[in-house]
């Protein structure tokens, strides 16, 4: 699954796994910086930043998220129904 960099991702509690095998329980605005090619088990791992993103980004360093997200919910965001 392509994402385009920059792209942001609204994402609910229960759709992104903090953990492998813990769901979180926040939901969490992400800006996507790249994704991983390919769904294992209907979840992709997206590296972004929840930080206030900017040139160079808040939390000083080139993501500050990188979890698995499940493939259902990129395509929700993608489709523009987020």
């Amino acid at each position: 699954m392509e994402v385009p960099v920059g792209t942001k991702l609204f994402l609910l509690a229960g759709e992104w796994f903090r953990e492998p095998t813990v769901l979180a329980r926040r939901d969490e605005l992400v800006t996507v910086v790249a994704t991983y090619p390919g769904a294992i088990n209907g979840r992709v791992w997206v590296k972004g930043h929840v930080c206030r993103r900017q040139d160079p980004p808040d939390c000083g360093t080139g993501s500050c998220f990188e979890h698995q997200v499940l493939a259902s919910a990129i395509r929700l965001n993608l489709a523009g129904q987020r």
